[in-house]
C-alpha cells in the first residue's frame, strides 16, 4: 500500500535521476563541440602551407600572419644582363638576390670561396641554400632573339637529378627539363667539380625586361653562374666591346 510520504520519495528521485541525467548530455555536447573546433584548426593550419613566391621563411606564425607577410614581401631583382647582340652572356650567381633564400643547417652564409685549386668565373659561388628557396636576375632583351641557358653547378653526390631538386624558368613559363643527373667528385674537388648543365632553349624571347627564376624544391647545387647564348637578334647589333660590357655586368 503506497503513502503520500513514500509517493512523495518516489517523485523526487525521480526527478533527481532526470537532472543528472540532462547534466551528463550537456557534458557529452560540450566536449564534442570543443573536439570538432580543434579538428577544424588543424585542418586549416594544414592546408596552408605550401611554397610562397614572396616570402618562403613564414613558419611559427598564424596563416593569417603568414598571408600578409607574404603579399607585402617581395625579391629585390635587378638586371644583370642586357641583350643587344648575338653571343654569350654571363651572370654571376652570386649577384642574385638571396634574401628569399633558406640557410641550409649547419651553413655560416650562402657565399662560399673555393680557392683557386678550383676556378670559379668570378671568385664566388653560391652554397647553402635548402628548401624552400628561390632567387632570380633579370635581363633587358633589346630585341626579339633565342636564347639558349645554362647553369654551371656542382653537387657532391652522383646522380643526382636537377630537375627534381630545382626549377629554371623564364617569367612565369613552364620550367626546362634537363634529364641532367651525372654530378659527383673529381678525386680531391668534392664539391667544386663544375657541370655545365644546358637547361633549354626559348625561342622569340621579346623585346623587354625579363625575370629568369631558380625555385629550389629540394636541395640546391653549389653554382658558380648562369650563362645565356643569342642567336637569331633581330635588332641592330651593338659593337663588341658593347656586347662584352653587358656580358660583364
Amino acid at each position: 500500500m503506497k503513502t503520500a510520504t513514500s509517493d512523495h520519495l518516489l517523485k523526487t528521485m525521480t526527478f533527481l535521476g532526470a537532472a543528472i541525467l540532462l547534466a551528463g548530455c550537456g557534458e557529452t555536447t560540450l566536449s564534442s563541440s570543443s573536439k570538432a573546433g580543434s579538428s577544424t584548426a588543424v585542418s586549416s593550419a594544414a592546408t596552408s602551407g605550401g611554397f610562397s613566391f614572396n616570402n618562403p621563411h613564414s613558419s611559427g606564425s598564424s596563416s593569417s600572419s603568414s598571408t600578409a607577410s607574404s603579399s607585402e614581401k617581395s625579391l629585390d631583382v635587378e638586371v644583370l644582363a642586357t641583350i643587344n647582340a648575338n653571343g654569350e652572356y654571363l651572370v654571376e650567381a652570386e649577384d642574385c638576390d638571396t634574401s628569399d633564400c633558406t640557410l641550409q643547417a649547419g651553413c655560416a652564409g650562402f657565399y662560399e670561396t673555393p680557392g683557386s685549386q678550383f676556378p670559379t668565373s668570378g671568385g664566388e659561388c653560391l652554397a647553402c641554400i635548402a628548401a624552400p628557396s628561390i632567387l632570380a636576375y633579370k635581363i633587358s632583351v633589346v630585341a626579339t632573339c633565342d636564347i639558349t641557358f645554362y647553369t654551371i653547378c656542382a653537387k657532391h653526390e652522383n646522380p643526382w637529378s636537377l630537375d627534381s631538386n630545382v626549377a629554371y624558368y623564364l617569367d612565369s613559363g613552364t620550367p626546362f627539363v634537363t634529364g641532367y643527373s651525372s654530378f659527383g667528385t673529381d678525386g680531391a674537388n668534392s664539391w667544386y667539380n663544375w657541370k655545365t648543365v644546358e637547361l633549354g632553349t626559348l625561342s622569340g624571347v621579346t623585346a623587354g625586361v625579363h625575370q629568369f627564376n631558380i625555385k629550389v624544391l629540394n636541395a640546391f647545387p653549389n653554382t658558380d653562374c648562369f650563362k645565356m647564348v643569342v642567336n637569331n637578334y633581330n635588332g641592330v647589333a651593338s659593337t663588341s666591346s658593347e656586347v662584352n660590357a653587358s656580358s660583364a655586368v
